[in-house]
C-alpha cells in the first residue's frame, strides 16, 4: 500500500509539474506576440504621426515630380524607416505578412519613383537592404492569394 500511495504522488507531482510547465510556455508565447503588438503599434504610430513621412507619402501616391525637390534627409530618413522594417522581419520581430500588409504598398511606391531618388544613389550598397525588403514584399505581393491569415 505505502509503494502505491508513492508511486502515485510521483505520478501526479510529474503531472502537476508538466501543466506547470505548459502553462508558462502558453504564458510566454502570450507575451512574445503582445510585445510584437506593442512594437508594431509603435512602428506604424511613428509611421502615420511624423509629417515629413505623410507629406512624402502623399507625393508618392501620386507620383508628384516636387519630390526631387523633398530635403535628400527626409527621404533617407524614409527609407530608412522601410528599413528598420527590414531588421524586424530579419529579426523575427515582425512576421512579413504584416509588413506586406502594412507597409508594402509604400515600399512599392518609393520604389518605382524616379522623383524619389534624385539625388540619391538606389544602386548604393547603403540600401542593399531597403532593395532586398521591397524584393521581398514583391514577392508576397505576388503569393497574396494563396498566403495564410495575417496574425501577430
Amino acid at each position: 500500500m505505502v509503494a502505491y500511495v508513492k508511486d502515485l504522488s510521483i505520478i501526479l507531482a510529474g503531472l502537476i509539474a508538466l501543466v506547470t510547465f505548459m502553462t508558462g510556455t502558453w504564458q510566454f508565447m502570450r507575451q512574445a506576440r503582445y510585445t510584437r503588438v506593442q512594437n508594431f503599434l509603435e512602428l506604424r504610430r511613428r509611421f502615420l504621426e511624423d509629417p515629413v513621412f505623410r507629406d512624402l507619402l502623399n507625393r508618392l501616391a501620386v507620383n508628384d515630380p516636387t519630390l526631387a525637390e523633398a530635403p535628400i534627409q527626409d527621404r533617407r530618413n524614409l527609407v530608412g524607416f522601410f528599413e528598420e522594417i527590414a531588421l524586424m522581419i530579419n529579426s523575427g520581430v515582425l512576421r512579413p505578412l504584416v509588413a506586406n500588409y502594412m507597409f508594402g504598398y509604400y515600399v512599392a511606391l518609393i520604389g518605382r519613383s524616379e522623383p524619389f531618388w534624385q539625388g540619391l544613389d538606389r544602386d548604393s550598397v547603403y540600401w542593399t537592404v531597403f532593395r532586398r525588403l521591397e524584393a521581398r514584399l514583391a514577392k508576397l505581393e505576388k503569393e497574396a492569394g494563396r498566403a495564410e491569415p495575417i496574425k501577430f
